[in-house]
């Protein structure tokens, strides 16, 4: 009888924790994420740290976080961190009335991409486990990996002959109005940029140096189509060679924005969680290199239009150059070419080989 009565003391104890546990503490239950940088390149190694409160009165015994992710955020395994997968976590904790808890998880980047870690299901229970409470948390983490980068010297010779011929053909000249800093006189240097105040303060000649004015646009377009018949959406093990176009145009983008040039991208590709193309106008500056890394992030390997529709709906700034980057040429796409080149715009096509490309880790 003893025994029948103190299990049915347990059940009732349990019954009621269970009522506070669904009508107080989960309600009063939050869960915050955040990655350490808003993005990071392919292959880089980053942190999600994980805050979780427990703002009421009761304890929670034991609480079980569960989420879903992409298999392209690797996570480290830890003690306090269940991997069920690719594509699902698991933690474990018990906390105290008033308690918050901050845990980092290391995570390795591996496929570029917009992530994010958002929705996660929550169970708690009592001490025994005969009775268990869910509920859904929103908290939602994005994260953006950028594409590898290629070093110049990987770049293909003839591409990087085409940015060449590019450069030659836009020489940039300094602008007076953008200052970079002062440097000691070398022979040879102009004598109108002397910066006399420096010079008579220090005793040494200095001259001031200029940025170069951005008078070259440099339009990069990307053929998301990896073959002339292809008709639908590459499966997931064929899309790795258009992976390595992405990077590629990256590359090519980021090398015209470094060498003081005004450079664009526009693609027939998806955006992420869209159904719309990118076009990213020619612009100069630090950000504009990051809007366009953002961009490549956001590419989804989905394409809208064959690619010869594509250049046919493009409006661009007059004398804007044109670096057509794809797996394959038709005549209708060469037709568009000529066309383009009529209207006065400076086209040259990237053919790229059906290869590996070594990037950067």
């Amino acid at each position: 009888m003893n025994v029948l009565v103190l299990l049915l003391a347990v059940v009732m104890v349990s019954f009621l924790y269970l009522f506070l546990l669904a009508h107080v503490a989960l309600r009063h239950m939050t869960i915050e994420r955040h990655f350490s940088k808003r993005a990071l390149f392919e292959g880089e190694h980053g942190e999600m740290t994980e805050i979780v409160t427990n703002a009421s009165f009761l304890p929670i015994v034991w609480l079980r976080i569960e989420s879903s992710i992409a298999n392209a955020l690797q996570f480290t395994r830890q003690t306090d961190l269940e991997l069920n997968g690719d594509w699902h976590i698991q933690s474990l904790f018990t906390l105290l009335p008033r308690q918050r808890i901050i845990r980092r998880y290391p995570v390795t980047f591996r496929r570029r991409g917009a992530y994010s870690v958002s929705s996660s299901a929550l169970t708690a229970g009592d001490v025994v486990g005969f009775f268990q409470q869910m509920k859904e948390c929103q908290c939602r983490a994005d994260i953006l990996v950028w594409p590898h980068l290629l070093e110049e010297r990987d770049l293909p010779p003839l591409l990087l002959g085409m940015l060449g011929e590019w450069r030659l053909h836009h020489p940039l000249s300094e602008d007076p109005y953008l200052i970079r800093g002062l440097r000691e006189y070398r022979p040879g240097d102009p004598i109108r940029s002397i910066h006399w105040p420096t010079t008579a303060k220090t005793g040494k000649t200095h001259i001031t140096l200029h940025d170069p004015s951005s008078s070259a646009n440099l339009m990069v377009l990307l053929n998301g189509q990896k073959t002339e018949n292809q008709w639908g959406n590459l499966m997931d093990y064929e899309q790795s060679e258009i992976e390595q176009a992405v990077s590629l145009a990256a590359t090519v983008c980021v090398y015209a924005l470094r060498h003081g040039c005004s450079a664009g991208f526009g693609t027939n590709l998806k955006l992420h969680e869209s159904e719309e193309t990118p076009l990213v106008l020619p612009l100069s500056g630090q950000a504009q290199v990051e809007c366009l890394l953002d961009t490549f992030a956001m590419l989804r390997i989905a394409f809208t239009l064959r690619f010869e529709t594509y250049l046919k709906t493009l409006s661009l700034r007059p004398g804007t150059d044109i670096l057509i980057l794809t797996y394959y040429t038709t005549d209708e796409m060469n037709t568009v070419v000529q066309s383009l080149k009529r209207q006065g715009y400076r086209v040259q096509v990237y053919l790229m080989p059906h290869r590996h490309v070594e990037t950067i880790q």
